[in-house]
C-alpha cells in the first residue's frame, strides 16, 4: 500500500456525459438477410474527489431496436457482449424487436497522489503503444474493426502504480475471475529515456489455464519528427504451443494537421498454419474547424482480405457531433474480413 500524502484538494463532484444515437444497416453474415439496428445510449459520468481519494462512474442506459433482433446471429449469440466479472449490468426488458438495459461502463474508487495510485473496480488499464493492435494489452483487448472506435471496454481489477525515480513507474494489476484459471495477475515496469521516449516490460499470469503466462514489452520514441512505436509479447497458454505477437508502427502529423499512422502486426495463436500477418493505416484530417475526415484501412496478408472504413464528423452545434461511416469488407467468403458483411453507420452524439 502506498504512503499517500494528504493534499489540500477540496471535496467535490463533477458531472458530465453524453447522449448518443447510432443507426446501423447491414446484412447477416449467416443467411444474407438485411437488417437495421438503432442504438440509443445515455451516459452519466461522475468524478468525485476528497483529498487523495478519487472515484469515477460511467453509468449507462441503452436501448436497441430494429430488425437485428430477428436475425440468425441474434438467435444464436444474443445481443449483449461478454459480461465482466462483477455483476454491474442488468437487462430491464426485451421484446421481439428491442432490448433495454443499464449498468456501469466504468466504476472505480481509489487513492492517488504524486507518489502513485491505487484503484479498485471497473477501469481502463491502458497498456501498450499500438494504435490499431496492442499485443501486450491482454486486459482490455480491442478490435480495429469496431463500429465505435472511441469506446474502449474496461476490466474489473485491482490496479496499483508507483513512481520509480524521476520518470519511471512500477505497475501491478490483478483481474480476478471466479476461478484461478480465469484470473490474470500482471506486473509492468516503465522507464523513460529523456529526449527519446519510453519503454516498458511486462510479465505475469494471464487467463486461460492455471499456469498460463505472458512476457513482453513495448516502446515509443521520437524519430524524424514522428513517433516510432512497437510491442512484443510471448504467450505460454499451457493448453497449446507457445506463440508470440508483435507490432511495429509509425505515426506522423504534418504541419497541415493531417495525421497518419502505419502499423505492421504479427498474430500467432499456437496452432500450425494459423498465424496471421497484417498491415494497417489510419488517416485523419480537419477539413475546417467543424468538419473532420477519418479513414482506417487493414489488410490480412495471409488470406488477402481487407477492411476499409472512411468516416466524416461534423460539429453541427456546440457539443453536438453528427457522423457518417461505411465499413467495407473485402475478400473471399472464407477469409477473415471477407466473411464479414458491409455496413453503414450514422450517429449523433451530444456531450454535456
Amino acid at each position: 500500500v502506498f504512503p499517500f500524502l494528504t493534499t489540500s484538494a477540496k471535496a467535490g463532484v463533477k458531472a458530465g456525459g453524453y447522449l448518443k444515437d447510432f443507426w446501423q444497416y447491414s446484412h447477416s453474415a449467416l443467411d444474407g438477410r438485411a437488417y437495421n439496428l438503432n442504438t440509443f445510449r445515455a451516459r452519466l459520468s461522475l468524478d468525485a474527489q476528497l483529498s487523495a481519494v478519487q472515484a469515477h462512474v460511467d453509468y449507462d442506459h441503452q436501448v436497441a431496436a430494429g430488425s437485428f433482433f430477428r436475425t440468425t446471429e441474434y438467435r444464436l449469440f444474443g445481443y449483449s457482449p461478454p459480461q465482466p466479472w462483477l455483476d454491474m449490468q442488468q437487462t430491464i426488458s426485451t421484446g421481439t424487436l428491442h432490448g433495454w438495459g443499464h449498468g456501469a461502463h466504468r466504476a472505480w474508487i481509489g487513492v492517488e497522489d504524486e507518489r502513485g495510485a491505487l484503484r479498485a473496480g471497473r477501469q481502463r488499464i491502458a497498456w501498450g503503444t499500438g494504435k490499431l493492435w496492442n499485443p501486450t494489452d491482454v486486459l482490455n483487448p480491442y478490435s480495429p474493426v469496431s463500429v465505435e472506435r472511441d469506446e474502449r471496454g474496461g476490466v474489473d481489477a485491482l490496479y496499483a502504480r508507483a513512481g520509480v525515480g524521476a520518470l519511471g513507474q512500477a505497475e501491478l494489476a490483478w483481474a480476478p475471475g471466479d476461478r484461478w484459471i480465469e484470473s490474470a495477475l500482471l506486473a509492468r515496469g516503465r522507464a523513460n529515456w529523456e529526449g527519446w521516449g519510453d519503454a516498458s516490460l511486462l510479465a505475469g499470469k494471464i487467463a486461460g489455464s492455471t499456469g498460463s503466462f505472458i512476457l513482453g514489452g513495448d516502446f515509443a520514441g521520437n524519430l524524424l519528427e514522428g513517433t516510432l512505436h512497437g510491442e512484443l509479447a510471448w504467450f505460454n497458454p499451457e493448453i497449446r504451443t507457445p506463440y508470440w505477437k508483435a507490432g511495429l508502427g509509425y505515426d506522423y502529423t504534418f504541419t497541415s494537421g493531417t495525421a497518419l499512422v502505419f502499423e505492421l502486426y504479427h498474430a500467432g495463436n499456437g496452432r500450425v498454419g494459423a498465424s496471421q500477418n497484417y498491415a494497417g493505416a489510419t488517416y485523419s484530417k480537419d477539413l475546417n474547424a467543424l468538419l473532420k475526415l477519418e479513414a482506417v484501412g487493414l489488410v490480412n496478408a495471409g488470406d488477402g482480405s481487407t477492411f476499409f472504413m472512411p468516416s466524416v464528423t461534423w460539429n453541427a452545434l456546440n457539443d453536438l457531433y453528427l457522423s457518417a461511416a461505411v465499413q467495407r469488407f473485402g475478400g473471399e467468403r472464407r477469409t477473415e474480413y471477407g466473411r464479414m458483411p458491409n455496413q453503414i453507420v450514422l450517429s449523433a452524439q451530444y456531450w454535456f
